[in-house]
């Protein structure tokens, strides 16, 4: 698949809109082909662009707002014209190999600390804040969704090994473990994914428990499927998942070619309870998990701000237009 990379180049119009995610992303180059289509001028880069493959140039007027731009040799933006920021799945800030630990890290704070002028220009959409994703975290997540109505499975977060098993049995025996950040890891060299993980009894005491803080959740034991529902600017795109085997049945991620999908709805509680999250974690885009069980109960699992969404057919086509819809308008309802 060709990454879509942007119309705009020096003395054409332009871009309004910025896209800033990694280089071989599928699921923004959907949304960006349709950009292309409808003609709309943006400007694709990367942080690992910045500062060795781009140039950012922001001088501060006196009315008290940053002028200037940030291009590439070819493209580029005029923070002036910027209307919409995509921040989908930037990777880190390169620099010179030549450059000490000290250096690097120096270099990257100032990075970083530049790249806030983007956030601090007016009238411009965000897709979300970087802030925000940060603060998307599980504890701050799973707190937002109880508050806006919406049921989550009994949680614990401890490195207490003795606060386990009197949770466990609180929870009929049956619970999972899953990771706080991130699930992508990298030992020896090798890529690698720590999905959710059943936890026996025999671990409930496991005293490397104590080297650092885990979660741990109930098991929705009768589990019928699963729902991913992809929120832009309070529209739901929700598809079910069906997985037949039993690795994809305790965490799908574990076999995506074994789940089957299918377009779904969302009682309307569910629908304002959503909406009520989003808004509490200040969030225009999030793709969310839901668990189903045998009666019917909707139990929230995960948001991910920057989830994926372009390999379930069912809402591939509608998520497409609605994300560009919103990065032309440049605003939210």
């Amino acid at each position: 698949m060709t990454p879509a990379t942007g119309q705009s180049t020096r003395g054409e119009v332009s871009p309004r809109v910025l896209v800033v995610t990694y280089a071989l992303d599928p699921t923004a180059d959907y949304v960006l082909r349709e950009l292309n289509t409808r003609q709309v001028p943006f400007w694709r880069t990367d942080l690992a662009d910045f500062p060795t493959r781009s140039t950012l140039h922001a001088e501060l007027r006196p009315d008290g707002q940053w002028a200037g731009t940030w291009q590439s040799e070819t493209r580029g933006v005029d923070l002036s014209e910027l209307r919409a920021v995509w921040w989908r799945k930037p990777t880190t800030f390169e620099f010179p190999d030549i450059m000490s630990g000290p250096e690097r890290r120096f270099a990257v704070t100032q990075a970083k600390q530049a790249m806030t002028v983007l956030g601090s220009l007016p009238g411009v959409l965000w897709v979300n804040r970087p802030q925000a994703n940060a603060d998307c975290t599980k504890p701050v997540q799973l707190a937002a969704a109880v508050e806006s109505g919406l049921h989550v499975p009994a949680t614990l977060i401890t490195n207490d090994p003795a606060a386990v098993a009197s949770f466990a049995q609180r929870c009929g025996g049956r619970i999972v473990t899953k990771v706080l950040g991130g699930i992508v890891h990298t030992e020896d060299g090798k890529r690698g994914q720590l999905y959710t993980r059943r936890v026996p009894p025999e671990q409930f005491d496991d005293p490397r428990i104590a080297l650092t803080a885990h979660l741990f959740q109930r098991e929705i034991t009768d589990k019928a499927y699963e729902i991913r529902v992809a929120v832009v600017d309070g529209q739901l795109f929700p598809a079910a998942i069906h997985a037949p085997d039993a690795a994809a049945r305790l965490d799908w991620r574990q076999d995506s070619r074994s789940l089957t999908y299918q377009p779904t709805t969302l009682p309307g509680h569910i629908e304002d309870g959503i909406r009520e999250m989003m808004r509490r974690l200040s969030l225009v885009y999030a793709a969310l998990d839901f668990i189903v069980d045998r009666k019917g109960a909707h139990h929230l699992v995960d948001v991910n701000p920057g989830g994926q969404w372009a390999w379930i057919e069912p809402t591939r086509d509608a998520l497409t237009h609605a994300i560009a819809d919103l990065l032309q308008k440049g605003q939210t309802v």
